[in-house]
């Protein structure tokens, strides 16, 4: 593995690509990157500060965000161990206490990360390193950070401003899908007010999208072209 660098959300608005309906997050060699192939992903949940009596339908929440992720997506997001871990940048640079493949999903206080946007409720993003093997950028390690103070903002459940809607527009963030601007039907609008809170046609598109671009083999195409 060679250069490792944390995708931070300031960055996303001059590190994309335009496709259709959806777009790549962008990563410092203006590429896309994804998760390996067909990976599976153990996502840890910190719930140490969500109230005691509201940790269960937060945890369906997620849960349900998960599925909806592992419906669509070439990965599978399995719920692992708990953590009491908050994501910060130096962190994941140093990939300190977090294995690869991992996600972490943490509710945390404004301030506790400085991964954590001052405006947002929650933000999402990866860690990627350059694989020698495959000669790409390969995402091993992703972030979900929710603010636990605006929780309250989004009802339990599905649908338009619904924690299900914003735990999963996050976990694609997560995976290696950007904000998009003028698709309605979209979950990856950037104000989570204007989508409708279900995953749409080009969601599901930039999904399968991540899949073709982490399974594809550069020698594969490499003997094509000869």
């Amino acid at each position: 593995m060679g250069s490792v660098s944390v995708l931070v959300a300031k960055t996303w608005q001059q590190r994309r690509m335009q496709n259709d309906s959806f777009r790549f997050l962008m990563f410092e060699n203006a590429t896309p990157a994804a998760w390996p192939c067909d990976a599976t992903i153990s996502v840890r949940v910190n719930l140490d500060f969500v109230p005691q009596r509201k940790r269960g339908e937060v945890m369906s929440d997620v849960a349900v965000a998960l599925q909806t992720i592992n419906e669509h997506a070439r990965v599978k997001l399995v719920v692992a161990e708990p953590t009491s871990l908050i994501p910060t940048t130096a962190m994941l640079e140093a990939r300190q206490d977090v294995r690869a493949n991992t996600l972490l999903f943490a509710f945390a206080r404004p301030g506790q990360s400085d991964l954590m946007r001052s405006i947002a409720a929650a933000t999402g993003g990866g860690l990627w390193v350059h694989d020698s093997d495959l000669d790409k950028p390969v995402i091993n390690v992703g972030y979900v950070i929710v603010d636990v103070n605006r929780l309250s903002d989004y009802r339990p459940g599905s649908g338009y401003l619904s924690r299900q809607a914003l735990f999963t527009h996050e976990l694609l963030h997560a995976l290696g899908l950007d904000h998009v601007e003028n698709d309605p039907r979209s979950i990856l609008r950037e104000r989570i007010s204007q989508s409708i809170g279900t995953v749409g046609p080009g969601d599901i598109a930039g999904m399968a999208a991540l899949g073709e671009l982490a399974c594809k083999s550069p020698n594969r195409d490499h003997q094509r072209s000869l």
